[in-house]
C-alpha cells in the first residue's frame, strides 16, 4: 500500500479571527461629550453630599478586616463592628482579609482617595476589557474612550453603590473582563478568574463556563489559582481558614435574614414572596439551577458565535441571580450589558436594541430619577402599589430572566434561518 494512500486528511484551518474594529469618529465624541457631562454633574453631587455619595463603609469594615489580621485577631468569631450576628460580619475568604490589611494604615483624605478614585480607575479598567471583547483596536484611543463610558455608568445604580459603599464588585467584574479579554493561547489565562474567585466565591461560575466553552487549561488554571489562594489562607491564617472552608462560607445568615428588602436575588424573592419553608425552599433551589445551567447553555453558544462580552455578561449576572444573597450594588455586571447594548445599536435599524437599551437603564440607572423631580432614586425603592410591587422590587431578577429568554429567542431565530 503506498503511503499516499494513508496519508491523514488536510486539517481544515480554524476560521480567522475578524478585524478589530475603530471606534466611530461620531461616537467617540458623542460619547466623550456625554461622559464629560454625566462624569462632571456626579461629581458636582459627590461634593455636595459626600456623607451620602462616598461614606465608604464597607471599605472601612475591610479596613477592619486588614487590621485584624495584622493583629492577630480572627475575623469570622465576631462581627466587625457591633455584636449583633448577621450584621457587618466578614463573608469573604481568609484570602482577601490578607488583601485587606494595607486598608489598615489608610487615613483620613488617602483612604477616601484610595475608596473613591481607585474605583473610577478600575471601573475604567474594566470598561476598556469590555470594548476590548467587542474587538475594538486595543490602542491608546480605546483607553481614553473607556473613561468617559465608565463616567456614564457611574448612573448605574449598582456601580454607584459599590463606589459608596467601596465595595469589592467593581474589581471581580474587572478581574474577570480582562481575563476573559486575554487570547486562549494565553497559559495564564484563568489566573485573574480564580483570584476573583478567592477573593468572593460566586466568580466560580466562570470555571464552569471555561469548560462549557472547551477552554480546559482556562478552567483548569482558574481553579488551580483558588486553590492557591485558598493554601495561602491556611498558611497564613489557619484558624479562620478552618472556620471558613467548615462552613462558615455556606452559611446566608452571617450575611442577614434573606426576606431582607436588600437581597436583590431570587432567593430573597421567595423568602419575600411564598416563605422558604419546606418545598418552597427546595423549589429555589430547583429554579436558581435550572437558571444557572440555561445561562451557561446559552453563554456556550454565544461565545461560539463570538458574541463574547454578552456571554460572559450573562454569566456574570447568573452570579448574582442564584447567590443567595445579592445587594443591589453585587448587581454591577448591568454596566457591562449596557456597554453591549451600546455596541449593538449603533447597527442600522437597532429599534429593539434601542428599546432593550432603555428599558434596561430605566431599570439599573441611579439617581436620574430624582433628577427628573422624583423621591426615589431608583424603581426597586418605589413604594409597593397592589401586587405590582413583586414585580418591581424584584426588577433585576425579572429583567435579568427577560434577559435571558430574549437571547434565547434570538439564537433560536439565528439557527431557524440558518437551516
Amino acid at each position: 500500500m503506498s503511503s499516499s494512500a494513508v496519508e491523514a486528511p488536510a486539517a481544515v484551518p480554524p476560521p480567522s479571527a475578524p478585524e478589530r474594529r475603530a471606534i466611530p469618529a461620531p461616537a467617540f465624541w458623542v460619547v466623550l461629550a456625554l461622559g464629560a457631562l454625566a462624569g462632571g454633574w456626579y461629581l458636582k453631587e459627590l461634593l455636595a453630599d459626600v456623607g451620602s455619595m462616598m461614606h465608604l463603609l464597607d471599605l472601612g469594615v475591610y479596613k477592619i478586616a486588614g487590621q485584624r489580621v495584622l493583629d492577630g485577631v480572627s475575623v469570622y468569631d465576631t462581627p466587625l463592628l457591633g455584636q449583633t450576628r448577621g450584621v457587618w460580619e466578614f463573608v469573604y475568604t481568609p484570602f482577601s482579609a490578607l488583601l485587606f490589611a494595607p486598608l489598615a494604615k489608610l487615613d483620613g483624605d488617602v483612604f477616601r482617595y484610595v475608596g473613591g478614585i481607585g474605583d473610577f480607575v478600575v471601573l475604567a479598567v474594566g470598561v476598556w476589557a469590555a470594548l476590548a471583547l467587542l474587538n475594538y483596536r486595543r490602542d491608546v484611543k480605546l483607553a481614553v474612550f473607556s473613561l468617559p463610558v465608565a463616567a456614564l455608568l457611574l448612573w448605574c445604580e449598582p456601580i454607584r453603590e459599590t463606589m459608596a459603599f467601596g465595595q469589592v464588585n467593581i474589581l471581580l467584574m474587572t478581574l474577570v473582563l480582562v481575563d476573559m479579554a486575554l487570547p486562549d493561547s494565553f497559559r495564564g489565562k484563568g489566573i485573574l478568574t480564580g483570584i476573583a474567585a478567592g477573593i468572593k466565591l460566586t466568580p466560580a461560575f466562570f470555571i464552569a463556563y471555561f469548560l462549557f466553552t472547551k477552554r480546559y487549561r482556562a478552567a483548569a488554571v482558574s481553579a488551580g489559582s483558588l486553590v492557591a489562594t485558598a493554601v495561602i489562607g491556611f498558611l497564613v491564617l489557619p484558624h479562620d481558614s478552618r472556620t471558613y472552608w467548615a462552613g462558615a462560607f455556606f452559611d446566608p445568615t452571617r450575611v442577614g435574614v434573606p426576606e431582607n428588602p436588600s437581597n436583590e436575588s431570587l432567593r430573597g424573592m421567595f423568602a419575600r414572596s411564598i416563605g422558604l419553608d419546606g418545598g418552597w425552599k427546595i423549589l429555589w433551589f430547583l429554579v436558581a439551577a435550572v437558571l444557572a445551567m440555561a445561562c451557561l447553555y446559552l453563554a456556550r453558544r454565544l461565545s461560539f458565535g463570538r458574541q463574547e462580552l454578552l456571554a460572559v455578561t450573562l454569566c456574570g449576572l447568573a452570579t448574582t441571580l442564584v447567590s443567595p444573597y445579592s445587594w443591589v450594588h453585587h448587581w454591577v455586571w448591568w454596566g457591562a450589558l449596557v456597554i453591549w447594548l451600546l455596541d449593538a445599536s449603533l447597527r442600522r435599524w437597532a429599534v429593539g436594541t434601542w428599546i432593550a437599551l432603555l428599558v434596561t437603564f430605566f431599570v439599573v440607572s441611579g439617581g436620574v430619577l430624582s433628577l427628573l423631580g422624583s423621591s426615589e432614586s431608583s424603581v426597586l425603592t418605589f413604594p409597593s402599589w397592589e401586587r405590582l410591587g413583586v414585580v418591581y422590587h424584584n426588577a433585576y431578577i425579572w429583567l435579568t430572566v427577560v434577559a435571558f429568554a430574549v437571547v434565547a429567542l434570538r439564537l433560536k431565530k439565528l439557527t431557524a434561518s440558518r437551516s
